[in-house]
């Protein structure tokens, strides 16, 4: 019966269309509607889905999802990470070339999916699950020795 926006302080009425601002009189029906347990549906992204702008944020998303987990193993960014690939220490280089694979077939799992228009993924968490996963690869044990 209702939708958020992209702003707190107005709804929509799915039913009529109308988009009602915080304080208007039709505001403590929603609030009713609310307290009775309902709730709203979410806001519709600012783009429209498997556009270009939607493959950017989901591309965003994988980034920093894989740099989490490169952080996470010590090391400031993938950028930096994939620069070891050559290291004279095969842990900092074997986890290089685990990087290297893992970042190019995330990429080529989302380029196959834009240009495929995946039904039903919209979301990151919908596409996460569906991309290789870092423990595909062979990546060292964090803490093998150098």
């Amino acid at each position: 019966m209702y939708q958020l926006t992209d702003q707190a302080d107005i709804i929509k009425c799915t039913e009529t269309g109308t988009f009602i601002p915080r304080g208007h009189w039709m505001w403590g029906g929603y609030q009713e509607w609310l307290m009775a347990g309902n709730v709203a549906q979410p806001a519709p992204p600012p783009y429209a889905v498997n556009s270009p702008e939607h493959q950017r944020v989901l591309r965003g998303h994988a980034w920093e999802w894989m740099l989490t987990h490169i952080q996470a193993r010590g090391y400031d960014s993938i950028e930096s990470c994939c620069s070891y690939i050559n290291s004279s220490v095969q842990r900092f280089a074997q986890e290089a070339v685990a990087m290297v694979a893992w970042r190019d077939a995330v990429s080529i799992a989302q380029q196959r999916m834009a240009i495929e228009c995946t039904d039903g993924v919209q979301t990151w968490e919908q596409l996460k699950v569906l991309l290789p996963q870092p423990e595909a690869f062979e990546w060292p044990a964090a803490d093998a020795a150098s």
